[in-house]
Parts: structure tokens; sequence; C-alpha cells
């Protein structure tokens, strides 16, 4: 006599097997690439989206202040790089994603062309955390780690830097600096730089026609300003080369350098 109860039983394991057979069907023709996640690929425009923030240069020896650097990703601008308040008025030429660099050609109607490199360094214990290194044309660099985002005001201080810019090149500037230096840059683009250099200027004048040691003193004065590559810098030169007057010669003081 056959046993009627594995009937069911047989059914049941049956309509089970077809069910994982029809799953295995499903699963195999599900394409893997449409199932994954998409993920955002790399490109030159996300690469100088990456860089927008504050970023400062290491800290530096002496009374020289550290270099700040402003970097913004406009969609309809590109990007824009303010370096101590100064525009850095550029185009980026090229985005090189295997590498990390960026070559920015910054352009000035005053001083010399020079193609700027920043680089993305890794961060070898912090994954996606990096910081920057920025080779200049001359061969000069400096490395940056990151400060903050940038904040409302600190976009203003970016539009300001550039409409300043722009007054610039509509007047010619009334100072002695090399074209392209940063005290150039700093005298014409800010008031306070611009009184400090026509008081030093006039005592310049004052200290070569009324005393026969001038000439060297004025020449001694002016490498020293000229050297200086921060605000920081610059305005203590003037404020050391005045009390440097009142003690050695008698001028008049035309500007309060403290």
């Amino acid at each position: 006599m056959k046993d009627r109860r594995r009937r069911p039983m047989r059914a049941m394991l049956l309509f089970a097997a077809v069910l994982m057979l029809a799953a295995c069907r499903q699963e195999a023709e599900t394409d893997p690439a449409a199932a994954a996640p998409e993920r955002e690929q790399p490109s030159a425009e996300r690469f100088q989206q990456s860089l927008e923030g504050l970023w400062s240069t290491e800290e530096n020896e002496g009374d020289d202040a550290e270099t700040l650097y402003a970097f913004e990703w406009r969609a309809e601008g590109g990007l824009r790089v303010v370096r101590d308040g100064a525009w850095l008025d550029g185009k980026v030429e090229d985005v090189d994603l295997d590498n990390g660099t960026l070559a920015l050609h910054v352009t000035s109607d005053t001083g010399p062309s020079e193609t700027v490199t920043v680089r993305k360094v890794p961060d070898p214990d912090t994954p996606d955390a990096f910081s920057l290194r920025i080779t200049w044309g001359g061969g000069q660099s400096e490395a940056l780690g990151f400060v903050r985002r940038l904040t409302a005001r600190d976009r203003e201080e970016i539009a300001e830097a550039i409409r300043t810019a722009g007054r610039q090149g509509d007047a010619a500037c009334d100072t002695d600096a090399p074209a392209g230096s940063i005290r150039a840059t700093l005298v014409c683009g800010h008031e306070e730089f611009g009184a400090l250099d026509a008081g030093m200027r006039k005592q310049f004048k004052e200290l070569a026609d009324r005393y026969p040691d001038g000439d060297r003193t004025v020449e001694a004065a002016t490498r020293q300003l000229d050297a200086c590559g921060t605000p920081a810098c610059l305005r203590a030169a003037y404020a050391q080369w005045q009390a440097y007057f009142d003690e050695n010669y008698d001028l008049g003081d035309v500007v309060d350098y403290q």
C-alpha cells in the first residue's frame, strides 16, 4: 500500500525548488553595474571645488605672520585665489587628476606672468584628508594647511579684492615699488599701505637731499621693504625704519608707523 501522506510533502518540496530556481535566474539576469551604488567620478571641476576654503602657511620664524590663501570656486567664474588680501588674477590651464596638481597661469599688468602649481598632498594617517603645496614660477614653494571653510565674510573680502584689483588697472599707482612685487600690490590695493609708503618716500627724499649718506640709507631701506613677502613684514619694516630715522636723523614725521 502506498503512503498517501508523503504526497503533500513532495509537492511542497517541489514548489520550494521552483521558487529557488526562479530567484537564482532573476539574480543571474541582474546587471551588477546597475545594481551597485553610483560613485561620483573624479573630474577637473570637482578637483577645483575640493580646494575651496581658507588655507595658511606653516609657522614662520621671526615676526612674519603666516600667509593666508583663500580659494573660492564659482560655477560661473571658476577658481578664484586671494593671497593675503591680493587677488591672483589667474586662469586654470590644466588639472592633472592622476598626479593631483592644478596649473594656474597668473597674469599681471604691472609685472611678469607665471604659472603657479597647486599640488594636493594626501595625509597618510587620515583618509581623504590632504594639505597643499604651492610652487611659483621661480621655484619658490609654500606648504599650506587647511584652516576652515569659507564664511560669507570671506567671500565678500574675495569679491572686494577683485574689485580693488580692477580699480588699480584703471589708474596708475604712485609708488616706486617694483612692478608685480608684494609691496606694489599692497601699496596700490590698500589705503593703509598706500599712506605708509607715501609718507616714507617723502622722508626718503628729505634724507637724500639733506644728508651725505642719505642715498645709501634710502637704498638699504628700499631693499628691505621690497624683500618683504607678507603684509606683517612690510608693516614692521616701515615701523623699524621710521624708528631708525627718528633716532639718527632730523626728519619730519609724516605718518605714524606704530
